[in-house]
């Protein structure tokens, strides 16, 4: 139970969506004060590039969220807006970090990386970049730690296209190290349903990729060491959402993050892809 528990957490997060006023072209908009419970149910995986790392199931995805005139909760992010315009919102937010989910598979933050903004491929691909290294096992190292994130999030909005920016600051003094995003994403009509696509850039910071990925001499004696670095890792995401009624839509993502040799020159590291995919339905309980 508590195994199918985290499976139901897992999928929640990714981009997040501030409240933007609504129009009948406008795209990603959310009434304020509407409280949303939608759930997917269906097939797909996440993998994970760490040596011994276990890749992550998705079956049940759930999709929370809240929006009040000022204050929303959206997944695994909390906010507070502090300007609103018909396109574009200026708010405060406060995130899990999301880096430890690739250390242990039943991590809370694993959750909730949710998103309908991504399409289908096998769940791994030989991508050729296994490193002929000495590799270290996530089984090998010390347990990495929770780290909460705060910082303003902006996004504009326009008829069928958005964009974000995400900054980021460790709130919780775990890496004591920032990170950020910048996202983009369009839509289309597609066989009755709707088609995005979209990219993510993100910056993580020397600090931040040490603190998961690097390797010390608090870690065991016979183990490689290795300092990370400023790390750019461009992600590109597919999405299709069709509606068969009120309630039930069909649902289809997929993702794949590519990470640069500040992560793949880490003996934790055996793949330089992470590639997350989903078929299924969904159902909109609210």
């Amino acid at each position: 139970m508590k195994k199918l528990l985290m499976i139901v957490l897992f999928c929640i997060s990714g981009v997040q969506t501030a409240y933007a006023s609504c129009t009948e072209t406008s795209s990603g908009c959310v009434e304020p004060g509407q409280f949303n419970l939608a759930l997917a149910l269906g097939a797909g995986q996440r993998t994970n590039p760490l040596h011994n790392g276990e890749n992550v199931p998705l079956l049940l995805m759930p999709d929370i969220s809240y929006y009040g005139e000022h204050w929303f909760w959206d997944n695994t992010t909390a906010g507070y807006s502090l300007l609103q315009q018909p396109d574009f919102v200026l708010s405060l937010v406060v995130k899990l970090n999301q880096e430890k989910g690739y250390f242990q598979r039943w991590f809370a933050g694993n959750l909730m990386t949710y998103s309908t903004s991504s399409t289908m491929l096998p769940p791994e691909v030989d991508t050729g970049a296994t490193k002929q290294m000495s590799m270290v096992s996530v089984s090998e190292v010390n347990k990495r730690p929770t780290a909460w994130d705060a910082g303003v999030q902006m996004q504009w909005f326009g008829d069928d296209w958005q964009l974000g920016l995400n900054l980021m600051q460790d709130a919780s003094g775990t890496y004591h190290g920032q990170n950020a995003t910048a996202s983009a994403s369009t839509f289309y009509p597609l066989l009755g349903g709707q088609l995005q696509l979209g990219a993510n850039l993100h910056w993580k910071s020397r600090k931040l990729i040490d603190t998961y990925y690097g390797l010390d001499e608090s870690e065991l004696f016979y183990l490689a060491r290795y300092q990370g670095k400023d790390s750019w890792q461009p992600e590109l995401r597919l999405g299709w959402q069709k509606a068969l009624t009120p309630k039930w839509s069909l649902l289809s993502f997929y993702r794949m993050l590519l990470l640069d040799d500040a992560m793949t020159d880490s003996p934790l590291v055996k793949n330089s892809r992470v590639q997350t995919w989903f078929v299924g339905v969904s159902y909109q309980f609210f």
